[in-house]
């Protein structure tokens, strides 16, 4: 059939949707692309600043306190002070010549206990009536006292701050106990009298590596306002001091032994306190070397020892 005169010719119609969705589709990659790349450089290296608390970093740059350390609160009696975990309880006794304080754990197996007494020279003649003749003698006169059998030095001594640093071993009811004592004689005059200022820790034996480090720092921890009268003294006497200013030098805050495994550390901004374990030592925090807590999505450095009084 004879194509018609003068008629337009056939126009061949083109379809762009497939090209449309197709650069729909490359744009739409190219973007998560982007925003995946972004992320990882956030995560991975997140910005950091100079501020009191630090810069945001990922949980596994900075080691926290929380991870393994343990948190302790204030504990009052009278005058005297300490910190210990929450479930402690702490009681004391006072009289002219002495203070003594106990803080112990619910089940009994870790206490730790603080004193300054005005201690009576019982040595005569060769003998050492009372048990009181050195600083030595006296502590174990007093453990002996308060139940413990078979009590015992350990033969090695260290020196801490002006204290001595002795362990012992002994039995409380029929169960191996192990602990310590961190103890200091000093003269004032008397030759009569001498005054022994003690810190004590004891843990159950099977427990002693676990958990020595807890009574070691409750113990230190104690601090107390006392003033003494030597002892068979009248009440007319002066008071020859206090145990936390003219007679107990300020001990050490950094632990001694690094067997101990943990550190003193607590927030100058809210006054808590961790036992926190080396482990989480930050020899590059954001801040510096040193223990960290979070706050927020930032970090703050701890100080070294105990929250001033």
């Amino acid at each position: 059939m004879a194509k018609p005169l003068d008629q337009p010719p056939t126009v061949k119609k083109t379809n762009y949707l497939p090209w449309i969705l197709g650069g729909c589709g490359a744009l739409l990659v190219f973007w998560v692309v982007i925003l995946i790349a972004a992320f990882a450089i956030y995560y991975y290296y997140p910005p950091s600043t100079n501020s009191r608390t630090g810069g945001r970093r990922s949980s596994s740059e900075v080691r926290l306190v929380e991870d393994h350390g343990i948190q302790t609160v204030q504990k009052t009696w009278s005058s005297c002070t300490a910190f210990a975990p929450a479930d402690w309880t702490i009681v004391g006794n006072e009289q002219r010549v002495g203070m003594g304080v106990d803080l112990a754990a619910p089940d009994q197996s870790m206490a730790a206990s603080y004193g300054i007494v005005a201690v009576p020279r019982t040595q005569m003649y060769g003998g050492d009536y009372y048990g009181t003749g050195t600083p030595e003698k006296a502590i174990e006169t007093m453990m002996e006292a308060t139940g413990n059998t078979g009590f015992v030095f350990d033969n090695d001594s260290q020196s801490v701050a002006d204290y001595t640093l002795r362990y012992w071993r002994a039995n409380l009811h029929g169960k191996p106990v192990r602990g310590f004592a961190l103890y200091q004689a000093i003269e004032f005059g008397e030759p009569s009298n001498y005054i022994l200022a003690y810190h004590i820790g004891e843990t159950d034996a099977s427990n002693w590596e676990q958990h020595k480090n807890v009574a070691y720092d409750v113990a230190v921890s104690i601090r107390c306002t006392k003033h003494l009268f030597p002892a068979q003294e009248s009440s007319t006497r002066r008071p020859q001091g206090s145990s936390k200013d003219q007679i107990e030098s300020e001990m050490s805050r950094k632990r001694q032994e690094a067997t101990m495994g943990f550190q003193n550390v607590y927030s100058t901004s809210t006054g808590q306190h961790w036992e926190a374990s080396y482990s989480d030592y930050n020899p590059t925090g954001p801040d510096g070397p040193g223990y960290y807590r979070r706050v927020g999505n930032s970090y703050e450095k701890l100080n070294e020892g105990f929250p001033p009084n």
